[in-house]
Parts: structure tokens; sequence; C-alpha cells
């Protein structure tokens, strides 16, 4: 198998898999007892709490584990606007469908209102933006990468434009497809919550992480035993987060040697599919994220192309495999947003890389998409 589609989900390191083996088998106390047992897994917890911290410049006081980023975007989302007065959220048509449906939430159960920025180039209008921040607005939510074609969002210079024009709104990043593929810490983007997700970086699907900074009011969306400072009430599953930090420890071992392989496979697949095929339209460019390539292939049909690789042992996407499930199918609006048409959104296709992906995959990807 060649396996190319890592923005929707890695290979578990092997060693995040036995780490979680080892927790399941040896350590599986709670971790809220007040025994020596319980006490082995508390400090489990505390040191995933710790790597993960590490690795996006953050207190350890500042993490709070999730069951992955959808949660956490939720978290953020509902706990922080309605932790507020005002009842007015900026955001973007190409957020993730976690960010999307949880706003649409607060317009519709809660009365706020919403304002979609523009992109100019596939990247947010900053003048726009500048614009429609008020003293009203609640919160900015604005994802690092989009996973559908890449684009990095300049989060930092957005951090600038929302404090300068309202200083008590939040804002709130989504940075599942960029933790670790982007350099940056949560005082370079200027955010006041983050979200990740450990799938997305060679940990165990069910575990995610917010990043909340200190001091920022927010209210709890779950009750219980006030688990994860009461922001997140629940027995925290320290097989899963024991394993995203493992998986963090390994991956931020190298984040630079790991980008600069993936950007060189990117470009690599760009070149070759511009060789290739003289009417691809490759949507991502140079200045996007290393590890996703999104192109469109005119009057072909990417679902039945996605099925046809996946035949031969080649996994790639035609679109985020979070809103495959979806009855309303929302996946050609973030596509729509970067101004695709219909029939070019039916045509587009995904690719995306991990640090163990190479250019004898994408020649091999590229052969099958020829005799597709």
């Amino acid at each position: 198998m060649i396996y190319l589609d890592n923005a929707a989900t890695t290979k578990p390191y092997p060693e995040a898999v036995a780490k979680a083996a080892e927790i399941m088998a040896y350590t599986w106390g709670n971790p809220s007892s007040g025994h020596e047992f319980g006490a082995l897994a508390r400090l489990e917890l505390d040191n995933a709490r710790k790597i993960v911290a590490n690795a996006l410049g953050a207190s350890p006081g500042e993490i709070y584990f999730t069951s992955g980023g959808t949660e956490a975007d939720n978290i953020a989302i509902l706990g922080g606007c309605l932790a507020r007065k005002n009842r007015h959220v900026v955001t973007t048509a190409i957020e993730h469908a976690a960010v999307a449906k949880t706003i649409r939430n607060l317009r519709r159960e809660h009365g706020f209102a919403v304002d979609y920025i523009p992109l100019k180039g596939g990247r947010l209008d900053l003048e726009a933006l500048e614009n429609t921040i008020t003293e009203q607005t609640s919160m900015v939510s604005v994802m690092l990468v989009g996973n559908e074609v890449g684009t990095i969002q300049p989060v930092a210079e957005i951090s600038r434009i929302v404090k300068r024009k309202n200083r008590a709104a939040l804002l709130h990043c989504d940075a599942v497809q960029g933790f670790s593929k982007l350099p940056f810490t949560v005082d370079s983007l200027g955010v006041d919550m983050l979200s990740i997700s450990a799938h997305k970086i060679g940990g165990i699907q069910g575990c995610g992480a917010l990043y909340l900074r200190s001091g920022t009011r927010i209210f709890a969306r779950q009750f219980g035993g006030g688990q994860e400072n009461g922001l997140r009430s629940g027995t925290e599953s320290v097989p899963l987060i024991a394993a995203f930090g493992e998986a963090t420890r390994l991956t931020f071992a190298s984040p630079e040697k790991n980008a600069v392989h993936m950007t060189d496979v990117r470009n690599y697949c760009i070149a070759e599919l511009s060789r290739r095929f003289s009417t691809a339209v490759i949507l991502t460019d140079k200045a996007c994220a290393p590890h996703i390539i999104s192109f469109t292939l005119p009057d072909t049909d990417a679902a039945q192309t996605v099925a046809a690789l996946g035949n031969h042992g080649i996994c790639i996407s035609n679109g985020a495999a979070c809103q495959s499930n979806e009855r309303d199918n929302k996946r050609g609006q973030a596509l729509e947003a970067y101004g695709l048409t219909d029939a070019e959104i039916r045509s587009t296709l995904r690719v995306s890389l991990c640090s163990g992906n190479t250019r004898e995959d994408i020649d091999a990807m590229v052969a099958e998409l020829l005799h597709v």
C-alpha cells in the first residue's frame, strides 16, 4: 500500500502504539485516584501534558486534553463565546466542519451574528477583516492550514488586527493541519485558544488537545468530576494521551528535517502532475503547507478516481474525510470559497504527505492516474 492521505489520518508510530498498550496493561489506574497506582497514571498524564505544552511553547497548565480536534474546537468556540456578553463572531468559509457547524449553532441557538471574511488569492483578506471587527466582536476563528488546499493563513497578522480593533475579542485557531508541519508557538501566532489532534501526527485516533491562554475566561460545556481543571470532565484516556505525548516527542525531534523532506516531495508531485497532465490545475502553491497537494483533473470524477486508485493499493482522497459522512455534505463549500465551480470541485483530488513518503510514491500514483 502507498498511503498518501495523511491529512485524513496518519499511521501511528509503533512507539505510540506500544506506549498505549503499556499503559493499558500495566498503568491502567484512574489518574484521579489518591493511591499510588492512580499516581502512576497521573505521572503519565502530566508527562504527556508537558511534552505537548513544550511543542506549542505553552505552559502545561494551559493544555487541556480532549477526544480530538473536533471537541477542542467545540469547547473553544462555545465556551469562549458564551462566556462573553458580545454576540458577534468572525470566521471564514473554509473552516473545518468542527468550527463551521459550531459557529452555525451559535447563530441558530444563541442569536450570534456571524461574518465570513472573503479570501484574496486563497488567503484571508486582512483589510476586510479589519473592517469587520467591531466592539461587539466576541471571537475570531481562523484555521492555520486549510485541510483542502493547504493554504497557510496569516494568523499572526490576524492577531495583531484583532487586538488592535478589539482587545477583548478572543482569537481561536484550528491548527490541526499545521501542528508539526509549520514552525510556530502560541505566542508567535498570538492566539488565545488553539486546537490540535493526535492522529494527524502519528498518535492514535480519539485524542486531541486545546491550548487555552492562562487567564482566558471560558465556560465548561461538559460537567462531571472536574477533570482537566474543570473544563472537560470525564476520566482521562491515559493510554491515548500518553501515546499523543510519545507521538509529539518523536515528531518534534526533527520537525525542520521532516518539513524540508515533505516540501521536496510536494514540489516533485506538483511538477510531475503538471508535466504528465496537460489539463491539470494545481490549486496548491509553494507558499502552502508542505504536506498537501490539491489539484483538479477536468472531466474526471474524483470519487471514482479515489476508488480506482484504492483498488491498486494507492490511497489519496477527494477532500476532507471528516465531511464524507455528512448528510448535508458541505465538502464543496471550502473549495467554492477558493473560486472553484461545481464541476471543478467534483474533479478535485488531494494528496497529503508524511515524512515517510517518497518521490517513488508519487511516481506510482501518477502512473496509476494515467490509466484511470
